[in-house]
């Protein structure tokens, strides 16, 4: 019998990625590329909400600083709960009720160009001035009013704020 020839093949030593090992790899970066957009995405609203935000909060202060130093009634004519005058000569506090400002008002009652997608709604209620959550009729015997200014952009309310303005006690 012939003497059989048993040649020893040694393992070849592998080199790179199968091609399933890449296609596991590129799911697992793809999950996190679209993670990471996902919190760009996000991120961007978030600001986008917050500077929307931060816009109403400035609007309604501007309101409230046109405000500081009047009276809460027409000084001349205290007795009348009405406006008097026009926006430019408003000395008092009453004679901002109703009133919706589009384009927004700036802290000198100048229209503020380019906002007009904003508006300024301001609505003033007296209130008892023994008790400052209790609506009253509009009273100018009252010298407390709550002032309410709602802010709005594009139609869609963005920020309410009120506080409450008084004047001197009556006797």
């Amino acid at each position: 019998m012939a003497a059989a020839f048993h040649r020893h093949v040694s393992p070849r030593r592998r080199s790179g990625f199968t091609l399933i090992e890449s296609a596991l790899a590129m799911v697992i970066i793809g999950v996190g590329v679209v993670g990471m957009l996902q919190l760009l995405a996000a991120g961007s609203m978030a600001n986008g909400e917050a500077t929307e935000l931060t816009t109403a909060v400035n609007l309604a202060n501007n309101i409230h600083e046109i405000m500081v130093g009047l009276s809460t009634f027409d000084p001349v004519n205290p007795a009348i709960w009405s406006k008097q005058g026009t926006l430019a000569t408003y000395n008092d506090v009453i004679s901002f009720n109703g009133d919706t400002y589009s384009p927004p008002l700036d802290v000198n009652r100048n229209s503020i160009a380019g906002m007009g997608a904003w508006s300024q709604s301001v609505s003033v209620q007296t209130v008892a001035y023994s008790q400052l959550t209790t609506l009253e009729t509009d009273d100018a015997t009252q010298p407390a009013v709550r002032v309410t200014v709602s802010i709005v952009h594009n139609g869609r309310p963005v920020y309410q704020t009120s506080w409450v303005f008084c004047g001197v006690v009556p006797p």
